[in-house]
Parts: structure tokens; C-alpha cells; sequence
């Protein structure tokens, strides 16, 4: 037995492996393998450590990562992100999810060059959010810090959304010659702006840029965009990189899908053609119906949404006056 430790002690050293693997919880049950093979047992060479054995171990990864997102598609889950600096004064972030079943450690960033700005910050969040899933995120658990809250904050998928087709809106019609062109690719069409302040006016917008998608997209990869000066400018890279972006169309989509049954119900309630209180006990739930329809077979995403609209429609629209008047 001696010999036996000492012949692992000595390859553990050569290795410069630190003394702590030993704690490794695949310590013991690789001992254990290697016992039950017997004595002709050889280890495995270089060549195959590397290409099929670690190839092996990449799908062992691949599958549990699929496992956990069928647990959180189930139950939801957080998100945890710990910051920490070490004695190098490198900041990390280290990122873990947890939900009811356990808690799993993802991946750790060197975030030393980044950790300043809210911005950079998010970015990391993002690929995170989008790894495990937007529709199964509950919470994002960070530091408290100034630049951390901001960076949660743009998080947010709605208001995100809204502040990118802002930003596209206002490129196209602070600049001319972009607002020509667009004008020309869409047949004189307008793209209507977001307005900070009206609820309906800002998703009637991004209805109206969602349906300018394709138009929008073709006009920034055409060649009369491509070979202008505009197309060399940095904000000009940033507004095409935008249009381009297929994550904020998706995201639009299903904002747009879970809104306009809600909007054509304040089209309803706006309206000076009809007293509306009669309406709109059936215009709500048949909006209501209408968003579950829309996500059948991505109900996660309408769930947050449903609570909200139950939980304004239970406290200030479920009166006996409105019963009545249905």
C-alpha cells in the first residue's frame, strides 16, 4: 500500500498537480476503476486523453446542461452571480443557477477589463440569460452596486427591446439620407417613433417596426447603403449592427404577439363612438384568451404577463359596475 501511494504521490508532484485534487469528489471513484481493472490495466495514452476521452467527457456535459434546462423549464429558476476579487486583484464573476432541485456552478469570468460599466456588465448577463433561457429566468441575484442594479435593469426584456427600436426610430429620422432610402425601400411608408410617456403609442410603434423588418434589413445589406459615406461612420456600424440583430426581432415578435390584443382592448376603451364599460369584460378576456392561444407551446413566457394583467384586472377592474354593465 505504501508503494502504491508513493507511486501516486510522485506522479502527482511531477505532474505539479496541487494536493488538494485529492478532494476532488472523482478522486476516490477513479482509485476504485482502476482496482477493479486488475493488474494488467494500462492508463490511457496522451492521444486518446485528448481526442476521444475528452470528447467523451464534453457530451457527459452536454447532457447534464440539457438535463438541468428540462428541470428549469419545470420549475424556473435564479440566476446568482458573485463577484469576488483575488489576491492578483483580478475581479471574477462567477455564475451559478439555482432552482428547487440544486444549485449548479456555470461558468467563471475574468471581468477585470469590464466590471466598471453597467454596459459591458450586461453583455455578460445576456449570454447568461440567453444559455439558460429568458423564459425560465425568475430572478438575477447580483452585487448592489450602482453599475450592477443598472446592468440588471437592461435585463429587462420589454424595456430593452423599446429602447433598441428607439434607437433604430431616431437614427432613421435624425439622418436624411437614411430616412430617403428607407422611404424608397418601404414605398413612402413611416416608421412610427416609441413616445416615453404613452403606453399604447410605444407598442403601436414597435408593431410598426416589426412590420418593416424585411424592408429595414434589405436596405441596410444593399449596395446603395453599403457604398454611401454614411455606411463608414461608427453610429452608422451600431444602427446596422441593430437592424441586423436577430435576438431583438425575436424579442419584438413575442412583445408585439402579447401586446396587441391588449392594445386593440384601449383602442376599444379610447374609442368616442361607443360607451366602452358594456365591452370590456369580453375585451378582456378575450384578449386574455388570445395571448394563451399565441403561447401554446411557450406558455413560461405569457405566464408573467397573465399575473400581471390578473392581478390589475382583480384590484381595479373587477367591480359589480362593470359586471353589470356587461
Amino acid at each position: 500500500m505504501e508503494k502504491c501511494d508513493i507511486a501516486l504521490a510522485r506522479w502527482m508532484t511531477d505532474a505539479s498537480m496541487p494536493f488538494d485534487t485529492v478532494n476532488s469528489a472523482y478522486y476516490l471513484p477513479m482509485i476504485d476503476a482502476i482496482a477493479n481493472m486488475g493488474a494488467g490495466y494500462k492508463g490511457p495514452n496522451y492521444g486518446r486523453v485528448r481526442g476521444h476521452l475528452l470528447s467523451k467527457l464534453v457530451e457527459d456535459v452536454k447532457k447534464m446542461s440539457e438535463y438541468y434546462h428540462e428541470i428549469w423549464k419545470q420549475t424556473g429558476c435564479t440566476i446568482m452571480a458573485d463577484g469576488w476579487t483575488h489576491h492578483c486583484r483580478h475581479t471574477l464573476i462567477n455564475f451559478l443557477v439555482y432552482c428547487p432541485k440544486e444549485t449548479i456552478f456555470l461558468k467563471s469570468v475574468d471581468a477585470s477589463h469590464v466590471s466598471k460599466t453597467a454596459n459591458a456588465l450586461f453583455k455578460l448577463f445576456r449570454d447568461v440569460v440567453l444559455f439558460v433561457g429568458p423564459e425560465n429566468v425568475v430572478y438575477v441575484v447580483t452585487d448592489n452596486a450602482a453599475n450592477y442594479v443598472a446592468a440588471r435593469r437592461k435585463l429587462e426584456e420589454v424595456s430593452e427591446t423599446m429602447s433598441q427600436a428607439s434607437m433604430i426610430t431616431k437614427y432613421i429620422n435624425n439622418h436624411c439620407h437614411t430616412l430617403y432610402l428607407m422611404k424608397k425601400f418601404t414605398g413612402k411608408r413611416e416608421i412610427l417613433r416609441p413616445a416615453p410617456t404613452r403606453f399604447a403609442t410605444n407598442f403601436i410603434a414597435l408593431q410598426s417596426i416589426l412590420a418593416q423588418k424585411d424592408v429595414l434589413r434589405a436596405m441596410v445589406t444593399s449596395r446603395k447603403w453599403t457604398s454611401s459615406a454614411y455606411s463608414k461612420e461608427s453610429k452608422t456600424k451600431n444602427f446596422v449592427d441593430q437592424v441586423l440583430d436577430s435576438k431583438f426581432w425575436n424579442q419584438c415578435i413575442d412583445i408585439v404577439k402579447l401586446t396587441e390584443p391588449l392594445v386593440r382592448v384601449l383602442g376599444i376603451i379610447d374609442s368616442k363612438d361607443r360607451a366602452a364599460m358594456s365591452f370590456l369584460y369580453q375585451a378582456i378576456y378575450k384578449a386574455r384568451e388570445e395571448m394563451v392561444k399565441r403561447f401554446q407551446k411557450r406558455k413560461r413566457i405569457v405566464d408573467p404577463y397573465l399575473k400581471i394583467l390578473d392581478t390589475r384586472w382583480d384590484s381595479q377592474l373587477r367591480k359589480n359596475l362593470h359586471a353589470a354593465g356587461y
